[in-house]
């Protein structure tokens, strides 16, 4: 149990290292391939497009060759992409090759979330979304290794050659992985119990839960991508400290789930959502009110702590909700209504701000924040029949 789950944090680790990558490299990737600035969205969008197909076909995979082998052969996909990025010259070739790249992400995402989900403590959830942190912080300063010589291609390829290695790793642990998952017991609010079939919540609230991580991670990304923008021309900050209040954010987010993961023995999970959706809604609140610039900076501190213990609880609270049953599933489509919002909802909130004011930023955090008390609140009301 302790080397798998070893291997599941090194995973999502992992599955970090990319996600940063694009990013960082593509300052000297447009010019190499003879591209404009703005390509870099269509492979981004390449690589949503197969992150949602894999996380929908989640439970498929897990009943047709199991976590342990989705999770291997999800790894192989990602390092074969990345060898693709590194000795591509052809931006046209990237796209497909940006699809291979989220089929394989999306696939591990899914398929470790559930895992953990069902087999570990709500602490382990915590702590796996922090590693995942972790992996996307260290990306940029292994591609440096490369950027310094002006060779993007040399991060990429010890990037690939790291998850090429780990994927060798999981596929000698496949049994384990198969021994752990055909166990008749899951962990659920800390206790082994037997493996649960049907959940307290009602089945159709799944289409709550699935709006709550399309908003959670639509703001989420937003914040990322907008809280520079926000700080330079609302708050007036010059460019360098907007950059310094991103990492600020991030850093919150980060540390924040190491929190989390260490006070989930002492506060449920369910009391967790509602206490963190409380803080991010109190201090958005305060971020709208402009108070004081520096306190302002605060607020998104605290905002981004407040964010971090909502994804991995929510994800976490899944099997609890819906039954192991229908687990897998629900946690796919989860996962691909967290991609879809990431995608497609930060370039509406950068219109919006543009021609309305960005103020509208904190509205949105703190209408999302509450958006999600509600629901939660909805899908915690037990079914008919349970006590």
């Amino acid at each position: 149990m302790t080397i798998l789950l070893v291997i599941i944090y090194i995973s999502f680790i992992s599955l970090g290292l990319p996600d940063s990558l694009l990013g960082s490299a593509w300052p000297i990737m447009h010019s190499i391939l003879n591209v404009p600035t703005e390509y870099a969205g269509i492979l981004s969008f390449s690589v949503c497009i197969g992150t949602v197909f894999s996380s929908l076909s989640a439970m498929w995979l897990n009943r047709t060759i199991g976590t342990g082998k989705t999770i291997s052969i999800s790894t192989m996909l990602t390092s074969f992409a990345l060898f693709g990025y590194s000795f591509s010259s052809s931006f046209l070739l990237l796209i497909p090759i940006s699809i291979v790249l989220g089929l394989g992400a999306g696939a591990i995402d899914s398929a470790i979330n559930n895992y953990v989900a069902l087999k570990y403590k709500a602490n382990h959830m915590a702590f796996l979304h922090a590693f995942w942190g972790l992996g996307a912080t260290l990306g940029p300063l292994i591609l440096s290794i490369g950027l310094s010589n002006n060779n993007y291609r040399l991060g990429y390829r010890i990037i690939a050659s790291i998850q090429l290695f780990l994927s060798i790793v999981q596929f000698l642990f496949i049994k384990k992985f198969d021994k752990e998952e055909n166990k008749k017991t899951i962990v659920v609010d800390g206790k082994e119990v037997k493996n649960i079939i049907v959940g307290i919540s009602r089945e159709w609230t799944k289409y709550l839960a699935m709006l709550a991580f399309f908003f959670y991670c639509s703001i989420e990304t937003s914040m990322l991508i907008w809280i520079s923008t926000y700080s330079v021309n609302f708050l007036k900050f010059n460019i360098a400290d907007g950059a310094r209040i991103t990492s600020l954010f991030f850093i919150g987010i980060t540390s924040g789930r190491l929190i989390s993961g260490l006070i989930t023995k002492k506060i449920d999970t369910v009391s967790l959502i509602y206490i963190s959706a409380i803080i991010s809604s109190v201090f958005s609140f305060f971020l709208l009110l402009n108070i004081n610039r520096y306190f302002s900076i605060f607020c998104i501190l605290v905002i981004g702590l407040g964010f971090a213990p909502l994804f991995p609880s929510m994800i976490h609270r899944t099997p609890r909700r819906f039954g192991s049953i229908l687990s897998p599933k629900i946690i796919g489509l989860q996962m691909a209504s967290a991609y879809i919002g990431s995608a497609f909802f930060p370039p509406l909130i950068g219109v919006i701000m543009i021609n309305y004011g960005y103020q509208f930023l904190p509205i949105l955090v703190l209408f999302f924040s509450l958006f999600i008390i509600i629901v939660t609140i909805k899908i915690e009301k037990k079914k008919a029949g349970l006590i």
